[in-house]
């Protein structure tokens, strides 16, 4: 409404200059008609009393013609006429309160004298006054008309329909695209209101779409990244399956010794407790790697999504004992470096175990044999890259080294790009960096790299900690 109350006093304003400038104008030529009018009225007076004067004058003398101006003045002094012997004077007197005329008297063509003409301008100015008070009157009148016509027109075609419009506009920036602004104004408001009715409609269409490419995008990712985990079990199955097999022998052998009544009694009580021992220890085997093959579902990062403080020097042990079968195999130790003390970032677990089973299992195909795979668990005081603001903050790092060959300079640029892989065909899946890279940008971190041929490589993880760490 503030629009419209604006556009109402710029109305008036506007109205009221003109209606005082038309005053003003019409009063100065009232003014000018009504002193154009007396002259001219005194003109033709004075010259019809100077003829009369001079044929009386002629005929009867002076006497009888000076005679005819006593009835020619009013009573009450507003017009006056006297005779004045000489010369009239070059100009009237100048006086606010009466108008003078001179008209001379000629006899036989010689100046007798001259009759002054005069008039009060009361009359003037009363009317004058009568005329100003009557515009004033009538341009008020014309002002408050205009006031109340421009305000129930202010009102109706420019202050409600902003008012909608603005309330529609605060809708929108809440996120609310329902209700359409319901404006029949065939005006320039009118079609803003449609085009606003028709943006809500397309932004509608465009969140309904935007939300199922969201969707089916978290389904493709959670379909990769869940591939990517189904390859690395795979890697892991030999390993692990050369683990079940001793506690299945020991579990085997026990077993064939009590059936066949070889052992009885105490020994046989043994024998059950030593059977029980490598079955729980192959369900334990087995859970961890389906816990990890099976995965949960994804969700977006942030609030809501499924993010807690977790140990990652507890995670990384319990990852370490899903590789070491295949470690061993290849006849690489694992060795592990954790800081006292390192604090709890907020982190979804099964993530990031994926993303260090990935690098953990690369470090292993990578690695000299015999080696060593070592991992560092720390905090460190660097820089983000500048994608990520740049900042200088406190991460916590986790770093994978091998001492394999390397990855040659020419393709280091590459190995986080979805199915790169320099493995033979069967070998790999070109999934694991990239999906490890996904995850971890996804937590605000990033993964850093150094290598250099024949000298191994170096793989850093990066996640922010709490600031009160």
């Amino acid at each position: 409404m503030r629009l419209a109350r604006k556009l109402i006093l710029a109305t008036l304003a506007g109205m009221a200059l003109v209606l005082a400038a038309n005053g003003y104008f019409r009063m100065a030529r009232e003014m000018e008609l009504f002193e154009r009018d007396m002259i001219q009225d005194h003109a033709v007076l004075g010259r019809t009393l100077a003829d009369a004067m001079a044929l009386v004058w002629e005929t009867k003398g002076r006497d009888e013609a000076i005679g005819l101006l006593g009835n020619v003045s009013t009573p009450d002094g507003r017009f006056a006429v006297r005779w004045v012997e000489g010369e009239p004077p070059a100009s009237p007197p100048l006086t606010r309160e009466r108008h003078y005329t001179e008209v001379p008297i000629y006899v036989r063509g010689k100046a007798m004298g001259f009759v002054e003409l005069s008039e009060s301008r009361a009359y003037e100015r009363a009317y004058i006054r009568d005329t100003l008070v009557r515009t004033a009157w009538a341009t008020l009148a014309a002002v408050i008309l205009a006031a109340l016509l421009a305000a129930g027109l202010g009102v109706y075609m420019v202050g409600r329909p902003l008012g909608k419009l603005a309330e529609k506009a605060r809708r929108i920036g809440a996120g609310d695209l329902s209700g359409a602004l319901d404006l029949r104004q065939r005006d320039e408001i009118g079609e803003l209101a449609g085009e606003i009715d028709a943006m809500c409609v397309s932004l509608a269409q465009a969140r309904s779409s935007l939300a199922g490419e969201t969707e089916a995008r978290l389904r493709a990712i959670e379909q990769l990244r869940h591939a990517d985990r189904l390859a690395t079990v795979g890697k892991l199955a030999s390993g692990i399956a050369h683990e079940l097999g001793t506690p299945l022998g020991v579990a085997l052998v026990r077993a064939n010794m009590i059936a066949a009544g070889r052992i009885s009694g105490e020994e046989a009580r043994v024998g059950a407790r030593i059977i029980g021992e490598q079955v729980e220890r192959i369900t334990q085997i087995v859970r961890q790697l389906l816990d990890f093959a099976r995965g949960r579902t994804l969700r977006p990062p942030g609030e809501g999504g499924r993010r807690e403080p977790v140990d990652v020097a507890g995670l990384v042990e319990k990852t370490l004992s899903l590789v070491k079968p295949l470690a061993d195999k290849r006849q690489l130790t694992l060795d592990l470096h954790a800081a006292a003390g390192l604090p709890k970032p907020s982190i979804d677990e099964g993530q990031i175990q994926q993303v260090l089973l990935n690098l953990l299992v690369n470090s292993i195909h990578a690695g000299d044999h015999p080696g060593q795979v070592m991992v560092d668990v720390s905090v460190a005081n660097t820089t983000a890259p500048a994608d990520l603001g740049g900042g200088k903050g406190e991460y916590l790092c986790l770093s994978v080294a091998d001492q394999g060959a390397g990855i040659p300079a020419e393709i280091l640029p590459r190995i986080f790009e979805p199915f790169f892989s320099t493995k033979g065909v069967g070998e790999g899946t070109g999934l694991g960096l990239s999906v490890a890279y996904g995850i971890v940008r996804e937590h605000g971190g990033w993964i850093d790299v150094q290598s250099a041929p024949r000298q191994g490589s170096r793989f850093s993880i990066y996640l922010p900690l709490p600031k009160a760490a």
